[in-house]
């Protein structure tokens, strides 16, 4: 059988090295000491894209940002910028949007600051939004807790001493724990992805978040995707490695065809978190405890996805075969055909593959907050066609190679 052998990158996002600045003092990179709290008439953004920078002599309100140079603490922080005072607490590297910057080490008491600087940061925020953490689907747990579990747990503690409310970014598939645990027996000894390590962080993250005495809103997406309309995201992910197998010409992929990849574009999932800060800030006692960002109803199938890649890839000229599915919940994936015989490169990536299909569910539909009366302001509910259309533009950006 034919499989994977025109594949040439892996799944998972290439991590370059960055050298990590020497801390500066946090009242060096810190707006006024006056706070703002004439705050109800913060108009929403609308316009995400856009780069504009604010009026100096407008009191904005601060928000205390992490993740700002990930991908989804990007789109966070630009869709922020026009409306929010945007301070990045900084980690490996620089932010494109935020206002100011102050380095920080998520796994250290007080994020590594003394108590000085500690309480000057707490003093200026009016709103924390924790968007840092570790995402990749490797099994060093001990990173996953030093960076997912204590970084949420320090950045609940500066929630709670700046008297201001959390946004702590999480995930859907938390809810899909039972699934998870269940199928990763059916994952190979020595596959590189380990979900399930990553799901346990998450929701422990969320525990350490609930027993904190800060006033905290849960944001759980589904799988992030490239922008509405454009596709375009500073890094692939996971996902992005499953379109180029298919773009490869792979004929098989390891996951069931009923089950549900449920995906958010990120400028959708920043507007979204943009409305729920402006919330926070005008009427914190009206900010939900959870909103779940997802397609729910709207998400398409593994076999729905595949379809896409094949019409769009048709669309550009390119014949692909139809692929078929190795279910690993059903068979594992040493029954599939003629598994010792593959080239190893081929096997490794369809147990990756097979890894990320256990966090994935039994093919149930995600609940989704969007469009519900929690937050009036916030993105509509996506449907079946958009989420069609999103996929197809994520398609499109991988076939241009990016551009």
């Amino acid at each position: 059988m034919n499989t994977l052998y025109r594949l040439s990158e892996p799944l998972t996002p290439v991590r370059v090295p960055v050298v990590v600045p020497a801390p500066m003092p946090a009242s060096a990179a810190l707006p006024s000491p006056a706070r703002s709290r004439d705050l109800a008439s913060i108009p929403l953004p609308t316009d995400t894209t856009s780069s504009a920078r604010h009026d100096p002599s407008t009191e904005l309100p601060v928000v205390l940002l992490t993740g700002a140079s990930g991908v989804v603490g990007e789109a966070i922080a630009r869709a922020l910028r026009p409306i929010f005072r945007v301070v990045a607490l900084r980690g490996r590297r620089a932010s494109a949007h935020a206002h100011h910057e102050v380095p920080v080490d998520l796994a250290s008491p007080r994020l590594g600051l003394d108590s000085s600087a500690w309480t000057e940061l707490a003093a200026r925020a009016d709103v924390v939004v924790h968007a840092g953490g570790r995402a990749c689907f490797d099994d060093k747990a001990d990173d996953f807790h030093c960076v997912n579990v204590s970084g949420s747990r320090r950045m609940a503690e500066l929630a709670h001493d700046a008297d201001a409310p959390l946004i702590h970014i999480s995930t859907a598939f938390v809810d899909h724990i039972e699934h998870a645990r269940e199928a990763a027996a059916t994952i190979p000894g020595d596959c590189a992805a380990r979900p399930l390590t990553y799901l346990e962080s998450k929701i422990a993250a969320e525990r350490a978040v609930a027993a904190s005495d800060a006033l905290a809103c849960v944001v759980r997406p589904s799988v992030v995707m490239g922008d509405t309309g454009t596709g375009w995201i500073p890094e692939h992910q996971a996902v992005h490695g499953h379109i180029k197998m298919l773009l490869g010409g792979a004929r098989t992929s390891a996951c069931g065809p009923h089950q549900r990849l449920d995906m958010v574009p990120r400028d959708l999932l920043a507007r979204t978190v943009t409305a729920l800060a402006v919330v926070a800030v005008r009427d914190s006692g009206r900010l939900p405890a959870l909103y779940r960002v997802c397609a729910g109803a709207a998400a398409p199938t593994c076999e729905e996805f595949a379809q896409q890649v094949v019409e769009t890839a048709r669309g550009a000229g390119l014949q692909l075969p139809q692929p078929e599915f190795h279910d690993p919940a059903k068979a594992p994936l040493v029954e599939f055909p003629k598994w010792a015989s593959l080239p190893e490169r081929a096997r490794e990536v369809l147990a990756i593959q097979a890894a990320g299909s256990t966090i994935l569910g039994a093919g149930e539909v995600f609940p989704t907050s969007l469009g519900g009366h929690e937050l009036p302001d916030g993105p509509p509910a996506l449907t079946l066609d958009q989420a069609l259309r999103n996929l197809d533009a994520d398609i499109r950006f991988v076939l241009t190679g990016g551009r």
